[in-house]
């Protein structure tokens, strides 16, 4: 069932089916992770989210900056969800939705090395690990099944100029295989935090910062959490959600 929702930024509507993979967490802080340093946000003209889904990503930051946004996903019925959100919102011109798979990338944009910055929450399960859902549009959100870790990073190597960031939302699980993947295609690892459900639990969530050509300086940054005890956001989540 379709229905539209409020997602707290600047008033923006988001369209989405019950039945399909609906944004969460993750989401908000892969974007959180661009806009919350002023001098990337600021200075970033044009922006790719690759597996979009619904295109929440593009749409919470065309509200934090002024670039272009271009959201790819290989699921026709995401791509029609994330274009009648950006014309219920009235920004389609800088938001645009195209479907297809990021192992056709060249296909998709011509030319690559073009984009300021990638943001990207690929599937989090290889294919034929764990249980898959009996729901296809959340089987291929969930699992590498259209595309596996390596072919999203390729794309993003391809499409970011010299200087670009590459913003990942990912498992702990997953970090070897990030910075092995990034460093591979000179996407050089520049931040890493950790986020956990609750203070003191096994962080669940991985955010990674990298720049292309950049050089090797990384940094760790402080831990996380989503939630106090009582099950209210914590400051670091209010922030994300500002």
């Amino acid at each position: 069932m379709k229905r539209v929702d409020e997602i707290g930024f600047g008033g923006l509507k988001l369209v989405q089916e019950s039945d399909a993979f609906c944004y969460g967490t993750d989401a908000v802080l892969l974007a959180y992770m661009l806009w919350r340093d002023d001098a990337v946000a600021n200075g970033i003209e044009a922006i790719a989210d690759l597996g979009t889904g619904n295109g929440v990503v593009p749409l919470i930051l065309s509200s934090k900056t002024k670039a272009n946004i271009l959201g790819i996903d290989v699921q026709a019925d995401a791509i029609n969800l994330a274009n009648e959100t950006a014309e219920l919102n009235s920004i389609s011109e800088r938001l645009k939705f195209v479907q297809g798979n990021v192992r056709d990338i060249e296909e998709i944009v011509p030319g690559g090395e073009s984009l300021d910055a990638v943001t990207m929450n690929p599937p989090y399960t290889e294919a034929g690990r764990g249980l898959a859902s009996p729901n296809v549009a959340k089987a291929i959100a969930r699992q590498e099944i259209e595309g596996t870790l390596k072919d999203f990073i390729g794309a993003a190597a391809y499409l970011l100029k010299t200087g670009g960031h590459l913003y990942i939302v990912h498992r702990p699980g997953r970090l070897t295989d990030i910075i092995e993947g990034a460093r591979r295609l000179n996407l050089e690892p520049k931040e890493i935090q950790f986020v956990s459900g609750k203070r003191g639990e096994e962080p669940n969530i991985l955010l990674f910062h990298a720049i292309k050509g950049g050089k090797n300086e990384l940094k760790i940054l402080p831990e996380i959490s989503v939630r106090n005890d009582d099950g209210s956001f914590t400051e670091d989540m209010k922030a994300a959600y500002k």
